[in-house]
Protein backbone atom coordinates (compact mmCIF):
# COMPACT_ATOMS: atom_id res chain seq x y z
CA UNK A 1 0.00 0.00 0.00
CA UNK A 2 2.83 2.36 0.87
CA UNK A 3 4.44 1.68 -2.53
CA UNK A 4 1.17 2.41 -4.34
CA UNK A 5 0.71 5.61 -2.29
CA UNK A 6 4.23 6.81 -3.16
CA UNK A 7 3.75 6.03 -6.86
CA UNK A 8 0.42 7.86 -6.89
CA UNK A 9 1.99 10.84 -5.14
CA UNK A 10 4.78 10.95 -7.72
CA UNK A 11 2.28 10.85 -10.59
CA UNK A 12 0.19 13.63 -9.04
CA UNK A 13 3.28 15.79 -8.47
CA UNK A 14 4.38 15.29 -12.06
CA UNK A 15 0.89 16.24 -13.28
CA UNK A 16 0.87 19.33 -11.04
CA UNK A 17 4.25 20.61 -12.16
CA UNK A 18 3.46 19.87 -15.81
CA UNK A 19 0.27 21.97 -15.58
CA UNK A 20 2.10 24.69 -13.67
CA UNK A 21 4.66 24.88 -16.48
CA UNK A 22 1.90 24.97 -19.10
CA UNK A 23 0.09 27.73 -17.20
CA UNK A 24 3.29 29.77 -17.16
CA UNK A 25 3.66 29.26 -20.90
CA UNK A 26 0.80 31.00 -22.72
CA UNK A 27 -0.34 29.53 -26.01
CA UNK A 28 1.33 31.04 -29.08
CA UNK A 29 -0.49 30.78 -32.42
CA UNK A 30 1.97 30.69 -35.33
CA UNK A 31 0.34 31.94 -38.54
CA UNK A 32 1.94 30.85 -41.82
CA UNK A 33 0.46 32.00 -45.12
CA UNK A 34 1.63 29.70 -47.91
CA UNK A 35 1.39 29.17 -51.65
CA UNK A 36 3.40 26.83 -53.92
CA UNK A 37 6.50 26.61 -51.75
CA UNK A 38 7.26 22.86 -51.82
CA UNK A 39 11.00 23.54 -51.91
CA UNK A 40 11.14 25.36 -48.59
CA UNK A 41 8.00 24.67 -46.54
CA UNK A 42 9.49 21.68 -44.68
CA UNK A 43 12.49 23.60 -43.35
CA UNK A 44 10.19 26.47 -42.37
CA UNK A 45 7.83 24.18 -40.45
CA UNK A 46 10.65 22.27 -38.77
CA UNK A 47 12.04 25.56 -37.46
CA UNK A 48 8.71 26.02 -35.64
CA UNK A 49 8.23 22.40 -34.55
CA UNK A 50 11.72 22.36 -33.01
CA UNK A 51 11.33 25.58 -31.03
CA UNK A 52 12.48 25.41 -27.41
CA UNK A 53 9.11 26.98 -26.58
CA UNK A 54 6.58 24.22 -27.20
CA UNK A 55 3.16 25.52 -26.14
CA UNK A 56 2.03 26.55 -29.60
CA UNK A 57 -0.36 25.86 -32.44
CA UNK A 58 0.70 26.11 -36.08
CA UNK A 59 -1.94 27.54 -38.42
CA UNK A 60 -1.09 27.06 -42.09
CA UNK A 61 -3.35 29.03 -44.40
CA UNK A 62 -2.88 27.70 -47.94
CA UNK A 63 -3.81 30.02 -50.81
CA UNK A 64 -4.69 26.96 -52.98
CA UNK A 65 -1.21 25.60 -53.72
CA UNK A 66 -0.95 23.46 -56.86
CA UNK A 67 2.42 21.81 -56.13
CA UNK A 68 3.43 19.32 -53.41
CA UNK A 69 3.13 21.80 -50.54
CA UNK A 70 0.06 20.04 -49.07
CA UNK A 71 1.68 16.57 -49.16
CA UNK A 72 4.67 17.86 -47.20
CA UNK A 73 2.42 19.54 -44.64
CA UNK A 74 0.31 16.38 -44.26
CA UNK A 75 3.42 14.27 -43.65
CA UNK A 76 4.62 16.58 -40.88
CA UNK A 77 1.12 16.96 -39.41
CA UNK A 78 0.79 13.19 -39.09
CA UNK A 79 3.32 13.28 -36.23
CA UNK A 80 2.42 16.69 -34.76
CA UNK A 81 -1.19 17.48 -33.94
CA UNK A 82 -0.34 21.13 -33.31
CA UNK A 83 -0.37 21.68 -37.09
CA UNK A 84 -3.71 22.90 -38.43
CA UNK A 85 -4.17 23.20 -42.19
CA UNK A 86 -6.71 25.55 -43.79
CA UNK A 87 -7.12 25.78 -47.55
CA UNK A 88 -8.78 28.83 -49.10
CA UNK A 89 -9.68 29.86 -52.64
CA UNK A 90 -6.72 31.50 -54.34
CA UNK A 91 -6.49 35.24 -53.62
CA UNK A 92 -2.92 36.22 -54.46
CA UNK A 93 -3.07 38.64 -51.54
CA UNK A 94 -0.91 37.55 -48.53
CA UNK A 95 -2.92 39.81 -46.20
CA UNK A 96 -6.08 37.72 -46.69
CA UNK A 97 -4.75 34.32 -45.49
CA UNK A 98 -2.90 36.04 -42.65
CA UNK A 99 -6.14 37.61 -41.48
CA UNK A 100 -7.88 34.23 -41.66
CA UNK A 101 -5.09 32.86 -39.48
CA UNK A 102 -5.63 35.69 -36.98
CA UNK A 103 -9.36 34.93 -36.80
CA UNK A 104 -8.72 31.20 -36.29
CA UNK A 105 -5.97 31.68 -33.71
CA UNK A 106 -6.68 30.51 -30.15
CA UNK A 107 -3.45 31.80 -28.61
CA UNK A 108 -2.87 34.72 -26.30
CA UNK A 109 -0.03 35.65 -28.66
CA UNK A 110 0.19 35.46 -32.45
CA UNK A 111 3.49 35.12 -34.30
CA UNK A 112 3.90 35.43 -38.06
CA UNK A 113 6.24 33.37 -40.21
CA UNK A 114 6.63 33.68 -43.98
CA UNK A 115 6.50 30.29 -45.70
CA UNK A 116 10.12 30.42 -46.87
CA UNK A 117 11.80 31.89 -43.77
CA UNK A 118 13.39 30.09 -40.82
CA UNK A 119 13.33 30.79 -37.09
CA UNK A 120 16.30 30.17 -34.82
CA UNK A 121 15.53 27.59 -32.16
CA UNK A 122 14.92 29.89 -29.18
CA UNK A 123 13.06 32.67 -31.00
CA UNK A 124 9.71 32.26 -29.25
CA UNK A 125 11.25 31.47 -25.87
CA UNK A 126 13.24 34.70 -25.79
CA UNK A 127 10.35 36.80 -27.07
CA UNK A 128 7.93 35.43 -24.45
CA UNK A 129 10.55 36.30 -21.81
CA UNK A 130 10.48 39.85 -23.16
CA UNK A 131 6.71 40.01 -22.76
CA UNK A 132 7.14 38.96 -19.13
CA UNK A 133 9.82 41.62 -18.70
CA UNK A 134 7.68 44.27 -20.41
CA UNK A 135 4.03 43.38 -19.67
CA UNK A 136 2.86 46.62 -21.32
CA UNK A 137 4.17 45.48 -24.73
CA UNK A 138 1.73 45.35 -27.64
CA UNK A 139 4.22 43.51 -29.83
CA UNK A 140 7.82 42.36 -29.81
CA UNK A 141 10.15 42.03 -32.78
CA UNK A 142 13.71 40.82 -33.37
CA UNK A 143 16.50 41.12 -35.92
CA UNK A 144 16.74 39.10 -39.13
CA UNK A 145 19.44 38.24 -41.64
CA UNK A 146 18.97 37.45 -45.32
CA UNK A 147 20.32 34.15 -46.69
CA UNK A 148 19.93 31.87 -49.70
CA UNK A 149 20.61 33.42 -53.11
CA UNK A 150 22.62 36.22 -51.57
CA UNK A 151 26.08 36.98 -50.19
CA UNK A 152 27.50 39.80 -48.07
CA UNK A 153 28.35 41.86 -51.17
CA UNK A 154 24.88 41.59 -52.66
CA UNK A 155 22.50 44.58 -52.50
CA UNK A 156 19.95 42.12 -51.12
CA UNK A 157 22.16 41.17 -48.17
CA UNK A 158 20.62 42.74 -45.10
CA UNK A 159 20.68 42.49 -41.35
CA UNK A 160 17.56 44.30 -40.19
CA UNK A 161 17.31 46.48 -38.32
CA UNK A 162 20.71 48.06 -38.08
CA UNK A 163 21.06 48.05 -34.33
CA UNK A 164 21.23 51.85 -34.06
CA UNK A 165 18.10 52.17 -36.23
CA UNK A 166 15.80 49.83 -34.32
CA UNK A 167 12.37 51.47 -34.14
CA UNK A 168 10.98 51.91 -30.63
CA UNK A 169 7.99 54.18 -31.27
CA UNK A 170 5.50 55.20 -33.93
CA UNK A 171 7.64 58.26 -34.69
CA UNK A 172 10.65 55.99 -35.31
CA UNK A 173 8.63 53.81 -37.68
CA UNK A 174 7.60 56.86 -39.67
CA UNK A 175 11.04 58.53 -39.76
CA UNK A 176 13.17 55.42 -40.32
CA UNK A 177 10.80 53.38 -42.47
CA UNK A 178 10.01 49.69 -42.15
CA UNK A 179 12.98 47.69 -40.87
CA UNK A 180 10.76 45.12 -39.12
CA UNK A 181 10.49 41.78 -40.92
CA UNK A 182 7.09 40.15 -40.59
CA UNK A 183 8.61 36.80 -39.56
CA UNK A 184 10.22 38.41 -36.51
CA UNK A 185 7.02 39.77 -34.97
CA UNK A 186 4.90 38.34 -32.14
CA UNK A 187 1.79 40.26 -31.05
CA UNK A 188 -0.73 40.07 -28.25
CA UNK A 189 -3.79 38.70 -30.03
CA UNK A 190 -6.21 41.17 -28.47
CA UNK A 191 -4.44 44.10 -30.14
CA UNK A 192 -4.52 42.43 -33.56
CA UNK A 193 -8.26 42.01 -33.22
CA UNK A 194 -8.62 45.64 -32.05
CA UNK A 195 -6.77 46.95 -35.12
CA UNK A 196 -8.51 44.62 -37.58
CA UNK A 197 -5.32 42.86 -38.68
CA UNK A 198 -3.71 43.43 -42.06
CA UNK A 199 -5.23 45.88 -44.53
CA UNK A 200 -6.32 43.83 -47.57
CA UNK A 201 -6.22 46.82 -49.94
CA UNK A 202 -4.28 45.66 -53.08
CA UNK A 203 -2.69 49.12 -53.26
CA UNK A 204 -0.82 48.29 -50.03
CA UNK A 205 0.41 44.87 -51.20
CA UNK A 206 3.93 44.29 -49.92
CA UNK A 207 3.77 47.00 -47.27
CA UNK A 208 0.59 45.92 -45.46
CA UNK A 209 2.83 44.68 -42.63
CA UNK A 210 4.45 48.14 -42.29
CA UNK A 211 0.97 49.63 -42.10
CA UNK A 212 0.03 47.15 -39.36
CA UNK A 213 3.11 47.93 -37.25
CA UNK A 214 2.25 51.63 -37.39
CA UNK A 215 -1.36 51.01 -36.36
CA UNK A 216 -0.30 48.62 -33.57
CA UNK A 217 2.17 51.22 -32.28
CA UNK A 218 -0.81 53.50 -31.67
CA UNK A 219 -2.17 50.95 -29.18
CA UNK A 220 0.82 51.14 -26.84
CA UNK A 221 4.50 50.30 -26.48
CA UNK A 222 6.50 47.79 -28.50
CA UNK A 223 10.00 46.46 -27.93
CA UNK A 224 12.98 45.15 -29.84
CA UNK A 225 14.95 42.02 -28.90
CA UNK A 226 18.56 42.68 -30.06
CA UNK A 227 19.13 39.14 -31.34
CA UNK A 228 18.95 37.58 -34.80
CA UNK A 229 15.91 35.33 -34.55
CA UNK A 230 14.98 35.06 -38.24
CA UNK A 231 16.72 33.93 -41.41
CA UNK A 232 15.01 35.73 -44.26
CA UNK A 233 15.34 33.66 -47.43
CA UNK A 234 16.20 35.29 -50.76
CA UNK A 235 15.33 33.21 -53.82
CA UNK A 236 14.64 33.75 -57.49
CA UNK A 237 10.90 33.07 -57.54
CA UNK A 238 9.76 35.10 -54.54
CA UNK A 239 7.48 38.06 -55.06
CA UNK A 240 9.27 41.37 -55.46
CA UNK A 241 8.87 44.69 -57.18
CA UNK A 242 10.85 47.55 -58.64
CA UNK A 243 11.90 50.49 -56.48
CA UNK A 244 9.37 52.61 -58.36
CA UNK A 245 6.53 50.21 -57.45
CA UNK A 246 7.64 50.12 -53.83
CA UNK A 247 7.63 53.90 -53.65
CA UNK A 248 4.18 53.97 -55.25
CA UNK A 249 2.91 51.67 -52.50
CA UNK A 250 4.51 53.89 -49.85
CA UNK A 251 2.78 56.91 -51.38
CA UNK A 252 -0.52 54.99 -51.27
CA UNK A 253 0.01 54.19 -47.59
CA UNK A 254 1.06 57.76 -46.78
CA UNK A 255 -2.08 59.12 -48.45
CA UNK A 256 -4.39 56.57 -46.81
CA UNK A 257 -3.08 57.18 -43.28
CA UNK A 258 -2.13 60.87 -43.71
CA UNK A 259 1.52 60.15 -42.91
CA UNK A 260 4.80 61.65 -44.08
CA UNK A 261 6.74 58.48 -44.94
CA UNK A 262 10.33 58.27 -46.25
CA UNK A 263 10.65 57.01 -49.81
CA UNK A 264 13.19 54.41 -50.98
CA UNK A 265 16.44 56.00 -52.16
CA UNK A 266 17.69 54.74 -55.51
CA UNK A 267 21.25 56.04 -55.09
CA UNK A 268 22.04 53.46 -52.42
CA UNK A 269 22.79 50.95 -55.19
CA UNK A 270 25.71 52.84 -56.70
CA UNK A 271 28.91 50.69 -56.58
CA UNK A 272 30.74 52.51 -53.76
CA UNK A 273 27.60 52.83 -51.67
CA UNK A 274 26.86 49.13 -52.26
CA UNK A 275 30.25 48.23 -50.79
CA UNK A 276 29.90 50.55 -47.79
CA UNK A 277 26.36 49.31 -47.19
CA UNK A 278 27.49 45.66 -47.29
CA UNK A 279 30.26 46.32 -44.77
CA UNK A 280 27.80 48.09 -42.48
CA UNK A 281 25.34 45.20 -42.57
CA UNK A 282 28.09 42.64 -41.99
CA UNK A 283 29.43 44.65 -39.03
CA UNK A 284 25.87 44.69 -37.70
CA UNK A 285 25.73 40.89 -38.10
CA UNK A 286 28.96 40.50 -36.10
CA UNK A 287 27.64 42.80 -33.38
CA UNK A 288 24.42 40.81 -33.01
CA UNK A 289 26.43 37.60 -32.71
CA UNK A 290 28.56 39.14 -29.96
CA UNK A 291 25.37 40.05 -28.10
CA UNK A 292 24.06 36.51 -28.57
CA UNK A 293 27.04 35.13 -26.60
CA UNK A 294 25.30 36.53 -23.51
CA UNK A 295 22.70 33.99 -22.45
CA UNK A 296 20.53 36.43 -20.57
CA UNK A 297 18.18 38.78 -22.42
Amino acid sequence: MLYIFLMLTEVLNEFYYHNLMENNQPLVSVVISTYNIEKYIESTLLSVINQTYQNLEILIIDDSSTDSTLKIIERLAASDDRIKYIKINHTGEPAIPRNIGIREAAGEFIAFLDHDDIWVKNKLEQQIKYFKKFPDAVFIYSASVSFGDVNIFSPLYEVLPLIFRAAKSKDDLIKIGNTITCSSVIVKAKYLKMTGGFDEDPKLRGIDDYDLWIRLSEQGNFYFVPRIHVKYRIHSFQASGSWEKRNTRLKNLAAKRSLNLPMYKMHRHKPILKFVRSLLHYANYVLYNILTIKKQI
